[in-house]
């Protein structure tokens, strides 16, 4: 019998128990981090998420880390630009290695603690590995561990290309349009790990000041089984709740 089926007949007999939620579009973002290769496919965590939102036409952004465009992989790359022509995924600029290591006492991140020449070189090859081997010239950008500083800011700056910055400097904006911290609702419950009943009551306590766009952090490749089937019950509250799903570039848009 086919697990996602049985998933599904599950999270629906539990979510007939939730009334509908008041009648204003409130947007939601899927952000979804760490996309990597495993060898030259996209891997088994991965693609049995894709299946899932694609299958129920779910708009999905997806956080590339770059350096995993570099080398011959066909497939990976061919599934990512397949998924992009569909218009239900929005790929964006997550970081070209993801990095994060301690030096001389302090904990250094990609785009957090290193120099201006660090962090623009590491933005301008992720950025060239996307356009040279997907076709794709970035919109939004969300550093790796949502961790920035001054001079991450002077880099987004140079770059027009950028119009959406996930998780950003809302005192900072660099020109962009900033999703901040705040908008984020945690579906995991700790970081990697889904949990239907806290996302829930966190839901329900925003209920009557909630934003106007939340965005859902998560991290599919760390979900067992079980975690998906958080995630998938999750993702059918909200299609109850006729909550709507839209890509980051859309918010500027959506939200002006």
């Amino acid at each position: 019998m086919n697990p996602l089926r049985n998933i599904l007949s599950l999270v629906m007999s539990t979510l007939v128990l939730f009334a509908p939620a008041r009648a204003d579009d409130l947007l939601v973002v899927l952000k979804l981090d760490d996309l990597n290769a495993t060898g030259d496919k996209v891997p088994d965590r991965w693609a049995r998420l894709i299946h899932y939102v694609e299958s129920e036409r779910i708009k999905t952004s997806i956080g590339i880390i770059n350096n995993s465009l570099e080398g011959d992989k066909p497939a990976y790359l061919a599934e990512i630009k397949r998924l992009q022509a569909t218009g239900l995924f929005e790929f964006w600029h997550h970081g070209y290695d993801h990095r994060r290591w301690d030096e001389d006492g302090k904990t250094l991140c990609e785009f957090k603690g290193t120099p201006i020449e660090h962090q623009r070189d590491h933005f301008q090859r992720a950025a060239d590995l996307a356009k040279k081997k997907l076709g794709i010239t970035y919109q939004t950008f969300g550093a790796p561990f949502n961790a920035t500083d001054g001079n991450t800011v002077a880099v987004l700056s140079e770059q027009p290309a950028i119009r959406v910055w996930l998780q950003g400097d809302a005192k900072q904006t660099a020109g962009k349009f900033v999703i901040r911290m705040d908008d984020t609702l945690n579906i995991e419950h700790p970081v990697h790990h889904p949990d239907f009943t806290t996302f829930v009551k966190d839901y329900e306590a925003q209920r009557d000041n909630a934003p106007r766009c939340y965005v859902l952090q998560g991290h599919p490749n760390s979900w067992d089984e079980a975690a998906f089937a958080e995630f998938v019950r999750i993702i059918v509250f909200l299609q109850q709740q006729k909550r709507r799903f839209v890509l980051p570039a859309e918010l500027p848009t959506l939200l002006r």
